[in-house]
């Protein structure tokens, strides 16, 4: 079985990609001869496919999400499938592939497409590149954002990529509304944080996704209400971005 973060790395190298790994992903899949086409399919629950007929191979990446980040990272995905010789799972109209949806490429945990996530991942954002271009930051909107932009990848994805590489106690959580849709811990933070289903009404979170407001900086609060572990401070730090037009916000905690 390849290992997906080394293939990832062995293709940045063969294929000689410099600079920011996102603007080569159409000249990689033309150097192996894949096809791809970026079109939105509105009524539709796929993000990304790989097909491929014969020896003909094509990529598929459904824009109905205006996100060109996302994009990206359904592109790199797919061709994880590819460098990583999956057999296809998928078969219609003579075709065979991968049909991939958010579910699996944000949350699924089948082995291919946890492959291709991680494949995903490194060549997007490159350890050891990211890894310096975060070096010193504090972990926070202005970071995220910041290296989003630079790498050409979606909020999520760069703010996973951000906790997997530090070492300090973090942890980043999305909402739609005042339901909790999923969390990632840093090492440091992982079975801090309580298991729950809604945002706990005592927190700067609340507030801030029930009365819309705009948090421009960090607020404490106490620990006891997010974490169920004890922490030197009792305090900790959080913050809350709200994206009014889709109802969901993303809270950095940290201490």
């Amino acid at each position: 079985m390849n290992n997906p973060v080394s293939k990832a790395k062995w293709v940045l190298e063969t294929k000689e990609v410099i600079g920011i790994p996102a603007e080569s992903l159409k000249t990689i899949a033309e150097s192996e001869g894949i096809k791809y086409l970026f079109n939105d399919y509105p009524e539709d629950d796929w993000d990304g496919m790989l097909l491929w007929k014969g020896t003909k191979k094509a990529i598929l990446v459904n824009t109905r999400w205006a996100n060109s980040g996302k994009h990206n990272f359904t592109f790199a995905h797919e061709l994880g499938h590819h460098f990583l010789e999956h057999q296809p799972s998928y078969l219609q109209n003579d075709q065979m592939g991968f049909r991939c949806t958010l579910d699996n490429i944000e949350k699924e945990q089948r082995p291919y497409e946890t492959e291709a996530n991680k494949f995903a991942v490194e060549l997007l954002m490159p350890e050891d590149s990211f890894k310096f271009d975060m070096t010193g930051a504090e972990i926070d909107f202005d970071l995220i954002t910041g290296l989003s932009n630079l790498y050409i990848v979606s909020k999520h994805a760069c703010s996973n990529r951000i906790l997997a590489l530090t070492s300090k106690p973090c942890i980043i959580i999305l909402t739609k509304g005042q339901s909790i849709t999923s969390y990632t811990e840093s090492r440091a933070a992982r079975g801090f944080i309580k298991r729950m289903n809604k945002i706990p009404d005592d927190t700067a979170a609340y507030n801030a996704i029930t009365y819309q407001q705009r948090q421009n900086g960090f607020l404490t609060c106490k620990a006891s209400a997010w974490l169920m572990k004890v922490i030197p401070s009792n305090e900790i730090y959080e913050c809350t971005h709200i994206h009014r037009e889709s109802g969901t916000a993303m809270t950095i905690l940290k201490w």
